[in-house]
């Protein structure tokens, strides 16, 4: 194994602690995350297309809401074609299932980081959103996006502050090194909302000890998926370079 791999694996252990108790609080995390406007309805539907963008970005991150707000919006809308089209040269040259579906354990990532597409094809990327739709439930409103990081040293897994390590994992995940240093610009964290199926419906509302109908109704019951996306610079133009579909954790 290369010094790069056991760097990249290193990082990723705190990265799946995180799933892990993601996974443990993901009932919690469902019937929590919703808020209600206030005539009581859950509020999924922005007024504007930019709602979901953070309203307290500084003025020069604006242009990085903007530049992955359409990949944001098409994975939203399920419109997979055009989120495809969207990735830049370095997001599709290699693809694994760590990257839809996150491994809860290092026997699990290792397999997943074996089930990679070289050169993927829009039909491949469409494929792997199987994943994250099983896994979630299926996408149909954007919530929130947010520029998560701009620092060159987090973007790049070499802060020497004292949790950099862990700034670097939650900003770029396992992004492979071989995506150049110099082009990085900014890290961004999302979430979307989902529709679960009625199985899934009917898992939530057993874990949760109540029906599905007192499911639905619930005030806070609003389940979402967490997007990272990375954005790198050429040719004067913002484009993702890099992406990773998460659950829902403690730390949103």
């Amino acid at each position: 194994m290369s010094k790069n791999r056991r760097n990249a694996n290193a990082l990723l252990s705190p990265r799946r602690l995180a799933i892990l108790f993601g996974a443990i609080l993901l009932s919690m995390a469902l019937t929590s995350c919703g808020k209600k406007n206030q005539e009581g309805e859950k509020k999924t539907v922005q007024k504007s297309e930019d709602d979901f963008l953070d309203k307290d970005a500084k003025p020069d991150e604006r242009k990085y809401l903007l530049a992955a707000k359409p990949f944001f919006i098409a994975v939203a809308n399920r419109k997979y074609a055009d989120a495809y089209a969207l990735l830049s040269r370095y997001a599709i040259t290699r693809m694994s299932l760590d990257q839809f579906k996150p491994a809860e354990q290092d026997s699990d990532s290792q397999q997943n980081q074996s089930y990679a597409f070289d050169n993927v094809t829009a039909e491949q990327f469409a494929y792997l959103m199987q994943y994250v739709e099983a896994a979630h439930g299926t996408p149909r409103a954007p919530k929130m996006l947010h520029v998560f990081s701009t620092d060159p040293d987090v973007l790049n897994r070499r802060s020497k502050e004292q949790f950099g390590g862990m700034d670097s994992m939650f900003a770029i995940g396992a992004m492979p090194d071989w995506i150049p240093a110099d082009i990085r610009r900014a890290s961004l964290r999302g979430q979307i909302h989902t529709e679960l199926s009625p199985q899934e419906l009917q898992n939530v509302a057993q874990r949760e000890g109540i029906s599905v109908e007192d499911l639905k109704k619930s005030a806070d019951f609003d389940p979402y998926f967490n997007l990272k996306i990375v954005l790198v610079e050429e040719g004067g133009h913002l484009k993702i370079a890099y992406f990773e579909f998460l659950p829902p954790s403690i730390w949103d």
